[in-house]
């Protein structure tokens, strides 16, 4: 019986069919499916042709900027340190001049010599009063003070920075004190030679970043062939025509793309030989499910012929077709046509899950009135109640119909009706019938003592028991794994809600499909049609696991 909660069963040792065509369906899919997207062939980015000259380029300006700012730089302080030179050797000139000359040409010469030096100079006591002013504008007093104590250096004027000089000058009999010349020389405000180097800087810049643009272009260029290239045969193995584990993709360089290149190839072979054992497995696994196959559908018939014989003797006693039974003996007829029946739901359980497995069971789609059949399914579980407060009724939709295969949905219904029966010792078990959208709703509640989560994750598992069961060791686990197989079947869902003490509700959901359209009537396969149990079992006791 297909118990609600966890618990083991032994399972058949032989590999299903099934897994193994669920590997090879995967195993086919997988290769027809794009490879672009994984590998990242479709994905955007920046082509390598433009980009590695472009980067050149950037770094050469960079480069070029850098050296420019430095030239000017060194320019700009090879100037200053100039017209501080220019201002000392003006200023030892004219103030030996000056030392040679009576006071009153003093002026003449001063003026005669700022002309042609184009530099100011000043003639100052030393305690910085002006004796002669031939500048644009005289320093204040402080700032004279300051140039004499430093003999030398630069100073702000009104129209910029400068360099000056001071230098004695030898005074002359009418002098009342030492005099001394101030010479200031404006520094240049641009750099000498700046627009020489700007432009030789520039001719050098264009002619090496066209050079190394040229030869980026060639090695990318190249390299994008390369890769094109490779990129094209990664493609081609991805079409469905082609070989499964890919095809060797030849070497053309031996830089870093051909390396990549042998490293893939190298992979390729690995795939070669991983299908190769994969198909080997495979053709065993296959074997294997058709020995396991044959050895049930032979162990079913030699089980079930007696087992059918066994039955219906049980049957013939409980007429009392050769005379009345005693209560005692009518007690042990009972005890053996109900093992019977149960022993042959194991084996229809199990030839059921194997046809499930094999994929050779298929539906058999018509119209059909499920409020119908869940009360036939309800009348038939009646008997299972006995003496229990129980009851078990159906509400909801009265008119729900879809296009389903009634046998299976039946056989679905069954299952969950009889588990909610058997689990729960009073109270209620109601099915509900409900339309949500283009789905057919079916739920079971039960008021039994309810699933806990851990036991709830692998109900629908096979060969899986509830504790309760494996406690009685009935059923095989298979109940609530045939009726999820069934229900995927239809393409449709199973769930449960469930909470310890407080009940249980199954619910499945169907599409209700076209039902204007015809029945797709199939012929049951031999393993199928083995499965369904004989007429002489009593409906009650056809329950599902």
């Amino acid at each position: 019986m297909g118990g609600r909660p966890a618990g083991t069963a032994l399972a058949p040792s032989a590999p299903s069919a099934a897994t193994s065509a669920l590997a090879s369906g995967a195993h086919r899919s997988s290769l027809s499916a794009p490879l672009s997207a994984p590998l990242g062939l479709g994905a955007q980015g920046w082509p390598f042709n433009p980009l590695a000259p472009l980067v050149v380029v950037l770094v050469g300006l960079a480069v070029a900027l850098g050296i420019g700012l430095v030239g000017l730089d060194h320019l700009a302080r090879a100037g200053d340190e100039h017209a501080g030179a220019r201002a000392e050797l003006v200023a030892a000139t004219v103030a030996a001049r000056l030392s040679q000359l009576p006071a009153d040409r003093r002026l003449e010469a001063t003026q005669r010599a700022a002309r042609r030096s184009e530099a100011e100079l000043l003639v100052v006591t030393t305690d910085a009063r002006v004796v002669h002013d031939v500048t644009l504008g005289a320093p204040d007093r402080g700032a004279l003070e300051k140039m004499l104590a430093s003999d030398k250096g630069v100073a702000q004027m009104r129209l910029g920075r400068a360099r000056f000089a001071v230098k004695p000058v030898a005074p002359a009999a009418s002098d009342p004190q030492p005099l001394r010349l101030v010479v200031l020389v404006a520094e240049p405000s641009a750099a000498h030679g700046a627009p020489a180097l700007v432009t030789s800087l520039l001719a050098l810049v264009t002619l090496l970043l066209g050079v190394a643009a040229t030869v980026g272009y060639t090695v990318s260029l190249d390299v994008t062939r390369d890769v094109e290239f490779v990129t094209r045969r990664v493609h081609g193995m991805a079409q469905v025509r082609t070989e499964p584990t890919g095809e060797l993709v030849p070497a053309r360089t031996m830089d870093e793309v051909g390396i990549l290149t042998a490293a893939f190839n190298k992979l390729v072979g690995r795939f070669g030989k991983a299908e190769k054992a994969y198909r080997e497995d495979l053709a065993r696994a296959s074997a294997a499910d058709r020995e396991r196959a044959a050895f049930l559908a032979a162990v079913s018939h030699e089980l079930r012929s007696p087992l059918n014989a066994i039955l219906g003797f049980a049957d013939i006693l409980m007429e009392e077709v050769d005379g009345p039974l005693s209560p005692s003996a009518r007690e042990e007829v009972e005890q053996i046509r109900g093992s019977g029946a149960h022993l042959l739901s194991l084996i229809n359980d199990i030839l059921e899950f194997s046809a499930l497995e094999s994929g050779q069971l298929k539906l058999s789609r018509g119209r059909v009135d499920l409020t119908a059949l869940a009360n036939e399914v309800v009348r038939e579980a009646r008997g299972l109640v006995g003496h229990k407060p129980l009851s078990v009724r159906v509400e909801g939709d009265p008119q729900l119909v879809a296009r389903v295969d009634g046998r299976r949905v039946r056989q679905i219904l069954g299952n969950l009706v009889n588990n909610a029966i058997k689990f729960t010792q009073r109270g209620e078990v109601v099915v509900r019938l409900a339309r949500e959208g283009g789905l057919a709703s079916l739920s079971v509640t039960d008021t039994g003592p309810g699933i806990g989560a851990q036991e709830r994750a692998m109900i629908f598992q096979e060969y899986k028991q509830a504790r309760s069961e494996r406690s009685h060791r009935r059923g095989t686990g298979l109940g609530l794994a045939i009726a999820r197989r069934l229900v995927m079947l239809h393409h449709g869902s199973i769930k449960v809600d469930s909470e310890l003490g407080r009940g249980s509700t199954f619910t499945v959901l169907l599409p209700v499909g076209n039902l204007e359209a015809a029945p797709s009537l199939r012929p049951p396969s031999r393993l199928a049609a083995s499965v369904a149990p004989p007429a002489s079992v009593a409906p009650a006791q056809r329950r599902p696991g």
